[in-house]
């Protein structure tokens, strides 16, 4: 396959992220790359991209062994990008990085998902909460949840991305993926939408990644990707509460799959200022669209 041309601009290193591993990862035409901020849908996501590469349900379709995350920074990245460069089938990446930071070229498919950035920062704290060692992520989420709020409200950007999950570097996430849009390469998926409608959404992405299957195919992929048929693999898993894994409880990785996950542990003045926050990064438009998805309301 011929080689992908492509750029970068530059690199993130943060508590779990370390981007140089794109330097020298050579991308293929084909690939997949779901980039995504952290508690977006990712695993969502990956599960349904590579179900449909597959061409049928997998169990746990989107873990680290069949579409890993290649700028892991506690992980070998060398292994992983040998272990892909050896694949034969389509692949898939995952990278919570923001676009600057990871290989660019126009022919690979990047498909980028936001969520609500309030959800996120709580989905976030119940991930690191879950976390049997959550080292320097912990210092994000303070047992005072006004105090990890406000550093959420305010904290700037920094070369650690996403890893230091603020506003800032949401909205920072989004605009490199909007300044790569007119590419033709780069699809923006939100999770409300893919909350609202799943089935659409599925179809969406393989008629992006032109993969043709069955619309019976596509009912059971939708039905394996629901919250529920998640969680409940996650449940049967024999890596549950594996000593290996960094997780107290494995299952809890697919929570509730809910959103307004504010309610009732913010104010409506705290609420208030995290729009106002959104209005002085943001035009309303995109503002409405990272919040909300293609509804752009609640």
């Amino acid at each position: 396959m011929q080689k992908v041309r492509t750029e970068r601009l530059r690199d993130y290193v943060g508590p779990v992220t370390n981007t140089d591993i794109w330097e020298a990862f050579e991308l293929r035409s084909n690939d997949v790359i779901v980039c995504t901020p952290p508690k977006c849908g990712t695993t969502w996501t990956l599960n349904i991209v590579m179900m449909l590469i597959h061409g049928k349900v997998v169990p746990e379709a989107g873990g680290r062994d069949e579409a890993p995350w290649l700028d892991c920074g506690f992980r070998d990245r060398k292994a992983i990008a040998a272990k892909q460069a050896s694949l034969t089938r389509r692949r898939c990446l995952k990278s919570h990085t923001p676009m600057d930071g990871i290989s660019y070229g126009a022919e690979p498919t990047y498909i980028v998902v936001y969520r609500h950035p309030v959800d996120a920062h709580f989905s976030f704290r119940s991930h690191v909460e879950n976390m049997k060692d959550s080292g320097p992520l912990a210092e994000m989420f303070p047992e005072d949840i006004q105090d990890g709020f406000c550093q959420f409200l305010d904290g700037p950007l920094t070369d650690a991305g996403t890893d230091i999950m603020t506003v800032s570097s949401i909205v920072h996430h989004y605009r490199q993926a909007r300044a790569r849009e007119d590419k033709g390469n780069v699809h923006f998926f939100h999770y409300a939408d893919l909350s609202r409608d799943l089935h659409g959404q599925i179809e969406r992405i393989a008629d992006i990644l032109k993969i043709d299957l069955s619309s019976k195919v596509l009912a059971e992929i939708t039905e394996a990707n629901t919250f529920a048929s998640m969680r409940k693999v996650a449940e049967a898993s024999e890596n549950r509460f594996a000593e290996a894994s960094p997780f107290v409880d494995q299952a809890k990785f697919f929570a509730s799959g809910t959103s307004n996950k504010w309610k009732g542990r913010l104010s409506d003045d705290d609420i208030a200022s995290y729009y106002d926050r959104c209005a002085s990064l943001l035009s309303p438009e995109d503002a409405a669209w990272l919040n909300w998805g293609e509804h752009r309301e609640p």
